[in-house]
């Protein structure tokens, strides 16, 4: 239950009174140092992500919809202002904003650095199509967003979804917390499509799986299994690169074990 406080007396202002605490109010002359206090936060939030000044100011240039340079970040460090938004958004990264608060998991660290993951990845999973099961196929390129973020597309070579003219496009956004990697999907191909996941990286960092929730009906929900398997493509596949059968490679996925070496385009290619 609650625990009572002892009520102190409050003056006229409202600010206590008799409390030894003389207020900022009675000095006319007071004035905060504001410049010094954003230029101050714009460091706290660069040190915290581990950036150089040209890596923030790629951050930034993404999160804020306009071109950051070094430049300005050493400005902004050094004593100059930054701009409004800017300033919101190393407000953000430092949690220091109750209006923004930090990402529920935010305090569950990686268990290995995200950097281990970027790559070509062969995934696969099934879903429903007319009523019937279908299998979807594909190649996933990770890549290290702003933030430490993990990002992904599925193409190239084009992806393959069975019984549809147009096969799944998906983009991902996710972070690392432990050996999960939790984050969101959306199909680009057929905006109706979106959803969330959540895969156990294996220790060997070659095979990741777990789950996806997305989009059924307006108001249904679908899940379903979905496998990784990391890919040694090598050197640069050839033009007209095109996936085996779906089914094929479902099968090869789900039996791939996570000690295994990685795949290769001559495990995944159908031409």
């Amino acid at each position: 239950m609650p625990v009572s406080r002892p009520r102190r007396d409050v003056g006229a202002q409202g600010s206590p009174a008799s409390n030894g605490v003389v207020s900022i109010r009675a000095h006319a002359s007071y004035r905060p140092d504001y410049s010094t206090l954003a230029s101050n936060r714009v460091a706290a939030a660069r040190q915290k992500l581990g950036l150089t000044h040209a890596e923030f100011a790629d951050y930034l240039s993404d999160a804020l919809g306009w071109p950051v340079y070094e430049s300005a970040v050493k400005r902004w460090e050094a004593g100059k202002a930054p701009p409004g938004d800017a300033l919101l958004a190393c407000t953000a990264i430092t949690h220091d904003d109750p209006g923004m608060p930090a990402p529920l998991l935010a305090a569950v660290p990686p268990a290995f650095p995200a950097e281990t993951l970027t790559g070509p990845w062969v995934t696969c999973y099934q879903f429903s199509h007319g009523g019937a099961a279908k299998f979807h196929a594909d190649i996933a390129h990770i890549v290290i967003g702003p933030g430490r973020r993990v990002r992904a597309v599925n193409h190239p070579p084009e992806p393959r979804s069975e019984g549809r003219p147009v096969p799944f496009r998906n983009e991902i956004d996710a972070g690392l917390a432990g050996r999960h990697l939790i984050g969101e999907w959306r199909n680009v191909s057929d905006t109706r499509y979106f959803g969330t996941l959540q895969l156990a990286v294996l220790p060997g960092e070659i095979v990741m799986e777990g789950w996806y929730a997305g989009v059924g009906s307006d108001i249904d929900v679908s899940t379903g299994f979905w496998r990784w398997v990391r890919l040694d493509l090598g050197p640069v596949p050839p033009a007209g690169f095109t996936l085996r059968e779906p089914h094929d490679l479902h099968d090869l996925v789900m039996s791939h074990s996570q000690y295994g070496a990685p795949l290769t385009l001559a495990d995944v290619r159908g031409d």
